[in-house]
């Protein structure tokens, strides 16, 4: 298989749609004595402990997503506490609890089943306070685990086609996922619900290197087997998600280019042991299928696949639609208070938000992006209870901040099925779906446009959830059945396939929110 064998994501997404027959028929019991462990450590690994009197920033929290850091080489400098409370705010570990005899610890981002399959590496460059080597992010314990010394900044900017951004870093993030930890759960299903987790670590990640005015740029076409040399995990029970080139460094480029690959620099194992995830791991033909079938193999595809555009084809107009006005960020929390204090609501209270209070939800949520990837997906809403926006079906128009009406009625009840009967979508104000025309991505990206499609929804989502919060709404995301979903909006989205739901509204009770998505 190769990037090209575009079927692979064609029959995977088929294999893992959830039906109303299907989930019935093949149900799926926990093995809660096999559950796998929420932290990958390295017992033999050197420990930098970071800093833990973290000053989170106080900027508004739709500020913070909306307003872009520098572009340019003449950013500030990157310190050790700067690079703290980026790296907290992505994965940071927030608070722990007990529920049902059983602890669990969240994170700063939401994760689906509170499972956090995401594992997050440095490669710190030009860091004050961080000697130049590659590291592991541990937020158990806020701490750095050494694993290579050495600058690895050409290495990785070989891998992405000296990608401008990986070239001048003055560190570099690289995201992975650990499969069996969302397989536990959700099974082959899971490779999608990766990629989402990635994308809410994303937007928290990139909403603090802007409040700290730091460049951030999101990167996800590179040779797989060069990065994962780097930080030494297989491809196949783990796997590298996407890179981020944080900051930026004046230099002189004129010794390295991309034609000097990487057979110049060995990379011997690391051989560092990790502790066991759980006794027994499942892996998931269909899952390993579809992520060899997207990996890049060659710098050549990888310039294939930067180079590829989207055609513009704008939703036909309508003739039924509002724009309210977008409340000024002075009503947002703080970034650091909202991160905090974000959870995800597993009740609704049944009661309206405000028009405002939604447009800024979506309108901060379609900000431009640092990344890659073309933008690839079209939110749709189904509007229960929201003060000055009549229910109905509604697409929003990310380029004009329109919400479009599709069909006028009181949908709670189909809400509620399509997120496989849960009542969050009854009961919340607004369901946003995000959706996109997977055909059409593939044709242009082959397989990887799939990865990138569910991770653009997961960074949408992971928006939508801090402005929520930021507002004193709650959010919650939330899984579907997928034909259903796309018949439901129909024929508005004909050719189209669902990637993610997120509910926002008035959070019940008003007190301690427990994690995450229910399935």
């Amino acid at each position: 298989m190769s990037n090209n064998d575009r079927d692979a994501a064609r029959l995977y997404h088929e294999v893992t749609k959830h039906s109303y027959t299907n989930v019935r028929s093949n149900p799926h019991a926990l093995d809660w004595d096999n559950r796998p462990l929420q932290y990958k450590i390295y017992p033999a690994a050197g420990a930098i402990a970071l800093p833990r009197e973290l000053d989170l920033s106080a900027m508004p929290a739709t500020a913070a997503i909306t307003a872009a850091g520098p572009l340019d080489a003449t950013d500030a400098p990157l310190d050790v506490e700067t690079l703290t409370r980026i790296l907290f705010c992505a994965a940071g570990l927030t608070r722990s609890k007990t529920v049902g005899g059983e602890d669990y610890h969240f994170r700063a981002a939401a994760s689906a089943g509170a499972l956090y399959p995401i594992e997050v590496y440095l490669a710190a460059i030009a860091v004050k306070g961080v000697e130049p080597g590659l590291y592991h992010f541990s937020p158990a314990d806020l701490k750095l685990r050494g694993l290579r010394r050495g600058d690895w900044r050409d290495y990785l900017a070989r891998a992405a086609a000296m990608r401008p951004a990986l070239v001048e870093a003055r560190a570099i993030l690289m995201l992975s996922a650990i499969f069996w930890r969302s397989t536990w759960k959700y099974r082959a299903r899971a490779y999608r619900y990766c990629f989402w987790d990635a994308g809410t670590m994303l937007a928290n990640l990139t909403a603090a290197a802007n409040a700290e005015r730091l460049a951030a740029e999101i990167v996800t076409a590179f040779e797989d087997a060069a990065v994962e040399r780097l930080i030494d995990i297989d491809g196949e029970r783990e796997g590298a998600i996407c890179m981020v080139a944080l900051g930026r460094a004046r230099r002189v480029r004129e010794s390295v280019t991309v034609s000097d690959g990487h057979a110049a620099t060995p990379l011997p194992p690391l051989e560092l042991d990790t502790i066991p995830l759980s006794a027994q791991e499942k892996s998931y033909d269909d899952l390993a299928k579809m992520h060899r079938a997207s990996r890049l193999e060659s710098i050549e595809e990888v310039s294939v696949v930067t180079a590829a555009s989207l055609e513009a084809r704008p939703a036909p107009a309508a003739t039924d639609a509002i724009v309210p006005t977008v409340l000024p960020p002075a009503d947002a929390l703080g970034l650091g208070e909202t991160i905090l204090r974000r959870g995800s609501a597993r009740a609704f209270a049944r009661e309206p938000i405000t028009a405002e209070e939604l447009a800024t939800i979506m309108a901060t949520s379609r900000a431009s992006l640092q990344a890659d990837f073309p933008s690839m997906v079209e939110p749709y809403l189904i509007v229960n209870a929201v003060d000055g926006i009549v229910p109905g079906a509604y697409y929003y128009r990310r380029e004009t901040g329109s919400f479009e009406l599709i069909k006028l009625g009181d949908f709670r009840g189909e809400a509620g099925y399509l997120c496989l009967e849960q009542p969050l979508g009854a009961d919340c104000s607004a369901l946003i779906c995000y959706m996109t025309n997977l055909d059409r991505i593939l044709d242009a990206l082959g397989n990887r446009g799939y990865r990138d499609a569910h991770l653009e929804a997961g960074i949408l989502g992971g928006r939508a959830y801090l402005a929520a919060y930021s507002l004193g709404c709650g959010a919650s995301g939330l899984t579907f059945y997928d034909d259903d979903t796309t018949k439901f909006f129909a024929p508005h989205t004909e050719g189209k396939s669902p990637l993610l739901m997120v509910a926002v509204g008035v959070p019940r009770p008003r007190g301690p929110l427990i994690e995450e998505e229910v399935d």
